[in-house]
């Protein structure tokens, strides 16, 4: 056998290896044992000294504090049922800072920030239904209300200049450019999801919007965040305080997140993002 030969025969052989190698990597069985966990955080909003939005009926008081940390554990659940790894931002009635609650999903590089809550209208009886945000500047009247009523809770640090603010804002905007899209992606598929399982109940729509929330500014993945009903609603709290209307959310959330993971790039996707406008 010639040299040359010799020579040839090594490169084809070694060509061929590495093709094998490449197929198995890329293949399905291969991916879903090799994936690293996909890992979730879930913020159930508010806690402690911070209620969230309250309704009052004779001597019953029900805070929107206590129905996200509800909700975030049954979606918390069913998440791990499916193979994930979800981490609260609380597990009890405690008060957890702004910022330490996205610190703690990039602490952990989560693939998801997913903050859970419970609307409120300044008017009784005017307000009604599901909506899923992403961040952004606030687009109209309601959703700079909204906002501003999540954000009271931050206070002034006086440790920090506007300079210091200003860049914070800049780093912070470059990474929602980067995560836009898959959190679009994620909110749509949230929001389609909450309506078509709560469709039967009688839950209004009032569909996926933008708005500055800083719980969201600070996640360096898609994130969002879900007001699951109005809390001065007397259908919306009906469903959301009983055990039948939590299963349903939070299985209609952690189905979501389900297909948000495995339908990247799918046509199914793609067809839901084309129908799915922000406001």
């Amino acid at each position: 056998m010639s040299k040359t030969f010799l020579m040839i025969s090594v490169r084809l052989l070694a060509f061929l290896l590495a093709a094998v190698v490449s197929a198995y990597i890329a293949s399905p069985a291969h991916a879903a044992v090799a994936k690293p966990d996909f890992k979730v955080v879930i913020d159930p909003g508010h806690g402690g000294s911070d209620t969230g939005a309250v309704f009052r009926r004779g001597f019953s008081k029900f805070s929107e504090k206590d129905i996200t940390l509800s909700i975030a554990k049954l979606v918390a659940s069913q998440l791990r049922d499916k193979g994930m790894r979800v981490v609260l931002t609380r597990s009890g009635d405690s008060e957890v800072a702004l910022p330490a609650r996205t610190a703690l999903a990039n602490k952990l590089s989560a693939d998801i920030f997913l903050s859970i809550h419970m609307n409120s209208s300044t008017e009784s009886g005017s307000g009604e239904g599901i909506e899923t945000y992403i961040l952004n500047h606030a687009t109209d009247a309601s959703s700079r209300r909204l906002a501003q009523l999540e954000n009271s809770v931050l206070g002034p640090n006086p440790r920090n200049t506007p300079e210091d603010t200003d860049v914070a804002l800049i780093l912070k905007d470059l990474r929602l450019d980067a995560n836009l899209y898959e959190s679009k992606r994620l909110a749509c598929t949230i929001q389609n999801n909450l309506v078509s399982n709560t469709a039967s109940s009688g839950i209004a729509s009032r569909g996926v919007k933008q708005a500055l929330f800083h719980v969201l500014l600070g996640a360096d993945m898609p994130s969002v965040l879900v007001e699951t009903g109005f809390i001065n609603s007397s259908r919306d709290r009906s469903f959301v305080l009983s055990a039948r209307g939590q299963r349903t959310i939070s299985a209609a959330i952690a189905g979501a997140v389900s297909d948000f993971r495995s339908r990247k790039n799918s046509p199914e996707s793609s067809s839901l993002l084309s129908r799915c406008k922000v406001n």
